[in-house]
């Protein structure tokens, strides 16, 4: 729906269409959730995300449903607060009895209710604090007590440490002591408290939660709060564990208390503590499914001890029968003083959440400060109590379910993970909470999976082909994208699984064989196709040298069309254009890629450049409707990280491609880039240039008429410059925007300035054509007509408009229609598809397309065979270099665009700073052309095909 993206998720909503997520589901029932497809038929998907651990019991569970029906009739109360609760109680009093029985506890708990998993957490983390805010309030009382007593009646004893630590003199009086001490008391009891939590954990996306969260994606933003959350890995864990009391000097904190000894005052050390909590997921779901091993355990419970610190299990996702247990912390021997329950524990129906408080770790009064507006909702605790005895009947009977249905997860999986140990690197879990983690794809000889890799969407994008492919819903972790995670109902069937694990095999065999195209199919409506083993990477040609090149220069260039996809993964071969179409337009919601293999360009001068290029995922249609709408901000951002990542990898200069350059102002648009930047501009006129000149060598070019299309514009007005003054006569054509023709004007006048400085004011020797014609005409104005005239180039139009009105010079025009009587076009405008008819084009005429796409399409071509097409800006590598074949489009062996080779240029120049940077000159590309001529960087063939 349109509305969920324009009011509720707009960002989430982009990624799911990428994925092929963005499914609206109509009905749940059982293992199943249902939609209807765009024949209004209705599809079954099965389930195996099941609310992330909510739905343990499946979706809309009969037995719950029923009850559900008598509590609304009996008129349940849902807002009863500030009374006493007898469903909450009986919840409570029945979770204590099996929470004391799983977990070997002879004390009774308290129980705090909440809507949700993380508000459940918070109070837990509140609870803990509550508990430390009351023991430093008393150790500050004894503290100022201990202070009070001290007087100079007795001798104050003061270590060499303590003076340092209270920044006492020698020669302190008592009283100095007794103030340096209340200072020193207090600051250490305004220590702010800390958090201990693990690597790879999940708690909650609250304030208090999310900074105790692992992912950076859930805390970074909030890191101005000051929440110190230690993280522990694995490492760490065990080091600590084995300090001992030392740990308290990482962790914990401690006092100087005065007390009284042999008639003196000595001051000894009072530890107190610091961590508030320590955070554990007995299964860490969300981080990817990793099972804390009994080494973790034991650790666990003895930092605990030694920090004197509650350790709160957080059982949202492994408790409530997910594991095989009322809480999965039992099975493993968590030593716990909070254990909390949230998700499946509301049967797949209500929401809450409960924390189970042992009561020596409880203090009174935070049962009056803490509420919660639907925590112990009589209809919510009725359901959760139901759903706790449905668990538990019959002897645990669907516990024991859970338990048989893993052990069944854990042999298929493992089979899978040993056929194909390249693809999966591990499978991890337990009950009914499975992780099967896949390699990293960054290698893959797919640039497709590639790319899927750098973005950390490899389990998304399975997601999203299990769903598309096979009606099978599963989803990663969240702080692991190569994890896929199922959480299935206990309902679930035996051939279920090994229809997911079927279905995973296939999976892992396209991944094993490069079959990006396989994996995305279904994405784009293509099924039950057959996996391709053939696609194996096409590698550059090495070259004898195997030492690092000279110099690094990066360029960054973008798809012109979709279609382009096929040659740079060979996998997409079985999509239409329109297919590939739809699969970049909708794959916009994340545009990280990884950088082509680098090709080795070598200078005919025995110097070489490592050429990489860095690209970018859209097309030439989107990035112009991007234009029109005047909606730059992400593509610019993301040709900075471009830039930012090229110099990170060690390059001098960097080069933008096509509508790069366009996106960017040329350049300008670019904040202090790190490393030299070029459009390219420069060569591609002067080789664009040479080809024409090359083309029309048999022809009488001074009786000849050239149009310049996109003469406004910053190519065409310098293509105007250097080539149409040997013309007989110049048409500079523009769009039908407001304002071109005053730019063309612009244009216009430059020229006549030029062409009067060089031929008359500098005496350059002039030949036949334009600069001629108008030389031999403002030969007879007079000596002084110019003398104090702003604009030269406005006078001399006048001038000739005036004197010579029955010839034309330079004239300029909106309407494309004149170029019908034109020898030569030149095409350099920025339309995004082609717009020339050939109809309009004169008999055997000369067609020069530079623009990026073509402004005259390869089909009409075709209708006119008298015409010669010239694309420009292609340039010939000195030792036949060429780019990965995968990119190379229609260049050929040796062949690179001229907006490539300008910047290798730059890098085997060690040019410092920006070349073709904003508008471009004449002489920068005199300048270019003879730095290409230096290192032997030559025009190809006179190419008349489409390279584009």
């Amino acid at each position: 729906m349109e509305s969920y993206a324009t009011f509720c998720k707009p960002q989430l909503t982009r990624a799911l269409i990428s994925l092929g997520l963005n499914i609206t589901y109509h009905r749940a029932a059982g293992n199943f959730l249902y939609y209807k497809d765009e024949n209004d038929k209705e599809i079954p998907v099965l389930d195996l995300l099941g609310g992330y651990g909510a739905t343990l019991l499946g979706h809309n569970s009969p037995f719950i449903r029923e009850k559900i029906k008598r509590y609304l009739d009996e008129e349940t109360p849902v807002h009863n607060q500030f009374s006493i609760k007898k469903p909450a109680a009986l919840l409570a009093e029945r979770l204590n009895e099996l929470l004391k029985e799983e977990t070997g506890t002879h004390s009774d708990f308290i129980f705090c209710f909440a809507s949700t998993g993380a508000e459940s957490i918070e109070i837990a983390l509140k609870s803990a604090e509550f508990t430390r805010n009351a023991q430093l309030e008393e150790l500050g009382q004894e503290a100022i007590s201990a202070i009070a007593k001290i007087s100079g009646g007795k001798e104050i004893v003061l270590t060499g440490e303590q003076r340092q630590d209270l920044q006492l003199e020698e020669n302190a009086s008592a009283e100095e002591i007794k103030l340096a001490l209340s200072a020193f008391t207090q600051n250490r009891l305004d220590t702010k408290p800390t958090f201990l939590a693990l690597e790879n954990s999940f708690h909650g996306k609250t304030m208090i939660t999310a900074n105790c969260t692992y992912g950076a994606m859930y805390r970074h933003y909030l890191r101005r709060m000051k929440i110190d959350t230690h993280f522990l890995s694995s490492e760490e864990l065990n080091e600590f564990a084995g300090m001992g009391e030392k740990a308290n000097d990482v962790f914990n904190s401690w006092l100087w208390l005065p007390q009284e000894e042999n008639n003196q005052i000595i001051l000894t050390k009072k530890p107190f503590r610091v961590v508030t909590a320590f955070l554990v997921e007995p299964i860490q779901g969300e981080g990817g499914v990793y099972p804390l091993n009994t080494g973790q355990i034991g650790e666990i419970n003895r930092l605990k001890q030694v920090l004197g610190c509650p350790v709160i299990a957080d059982e949202v996702q492994s408790g409530s029968g997910r594991c095989g247990f009322l809480v999965a912390s039992s099975d493993v021997g968590l030593d716990a003083d909070y254990y909390v329950l949230s998700k499946a524990l509301g049967a797949g129906y209500v929401k809450i959440g409960v924390v189970a408080i042992r009561q020596e770790s409880f203090t009174p009064g935070f049962d009056v400060i803490q509420s919660s507006t639907f925590g112990e909702d009589d209809l919510s605790c009725r359901i959760a109590h139901d759903f706790v005895n449905f668990l538990h009947a019959d002897q645990r009977h669907l516990l024991k379910k859970v338990t048989q249905l893993g052990e069944e997860f854990k042999t298929q999986l493992n089979a899978l993970q040993e056929q194909y140990p390249d693809v999966i690197r591990e499978v991890r879990g337990k009950g009914l909470i499975w992780g099967m983690e896949f390699h990293d794809v960054t290698h893959s000889d797919s640039y497709i999976l590639q790319n899927i890799a750098v973005q950390g969407s490899l389990g998304y994008v399975i997601s999203g082909h299990l769903l598309c492919g096979s009606h099978i819903r599963v989803a990663p972790s969240g702080s692991a994208a190569n994890v896929i995670r199922v959480e299935p109902s206990v309902f679930l069937e035996i051939e279920q699984i090994h229809r997911f694990v079927e279905a995973l095999s296939k999976v892992c065999l396209a991944i094993r064989h490069a079959d990006a195209g396989f994996i995305i199919a279904p994405m784009l409506g293509k099924k039950d196709l057959t996996i391709s083993t053939d696609h194996r990477r096409v590698e550059s040609p090495q070259h004898d040298d195997d030492k690092e090149a000279d110099y690094k220069v990066a360029f960054i260039n973008h798809l012109i069309s979709a279609s382009g996809l096929r040659e740079v993964d060979p996998s997409f071969g079985i999509f239409s254009d329109e297919e590939l179409t739809l699969f970049v337009e909708s794959s916009t919601f994340n545009l990280a890629t990884k950088p082509f293999k680098a090709a080795r360009i070598r200078s005919g001068n025995g110097k070489s450049v490592e050429f990489t290029l860095y690209p970018l995922t859209v097309t030439s249609k989107m990035i112009k409707k991007s234009l029109e709408k005047n909606d730059l901000g992400r593509l610019r951002h993301e040709i900075d990280v471009r830039i930012t990542q090229a110099a990170s990898d060690g390059n001098v200069a960097v080069g933008l491609g096509m509508f790069t350059s366009i996106i960017t102002n040329n350049g300008k648009s670019l904040k202090n880039p790190p490393i030299s930047v070029t459009t390219g501009n420069a060569l591609t006129v002067g080789i664009g240039i040479e080809a024409l000149q090359k083309s029309i060598a048999d022809r009488d070019i001074a009786n000849m008429r050239i149009a310049i299309v996109g003469g406004a514009g910053n190519i065409g007005s310098v293509y105007a410059e250097i080539l149409g003054s040997q013309f007989q006569e110049m048409i500079l054509i523009g769009s039908s925007n407001h304002g071109s023709l005053k730019k063309l004007d612009t244009v216009k006048y430059h020229i006549y300035k030029n062409i009067y400085e060089q031929f008359l004011v500098n005496r350059m020797p002039v030949t036949g054509g334009l600069a001629k014609r108008i030389a031999d005409c403002l030969s007879t104005m007079p000596i002084d007509y110019l003398i104090g005239k702003a604009n030269v180039g406005v006078e001399i139009d006048h001038y000739l408009n005036q004197h010579y009105p029955t010839q034309t010079f330079i004239h300029t025009s909106q309407n494309i229609s004149d170029i019908e009587d034109c020898d030569v076009i030149v095409c350099a405008s920025n339309a995004s598809e082609a717009f020339l008819s050939v109809e309009k084009i004169k008999n055997r005429a000369i067609v020069c397309d530079i623009s990026v796409p073509h402004n005259l399409s390869d089909e009409d071509v075709l209708k006119r065979p008298d015409i010669k097409i010239l694309r420009g800006g292609i340039v010939q590598t000195p030792n036949n270099d060429s780019l990965d074949a995968r990119v190379r489009a229609y260049l050929k062996e040796g062949q690179i665009y001229a907006c490539m080779a300008e910047t290798v240029l730059l890098g085997l120049e060690e040019y410092k700073g920006n070349f073709s940077y904003g508008n471009i000159t004449a002489d920068q590309v005199i300048d270019i052309m003879t730095i290409a001529r230096k290192h032997h960087f030559t025009l190809s063939d006179i190419k008349e095909n489409s390279s584009l």
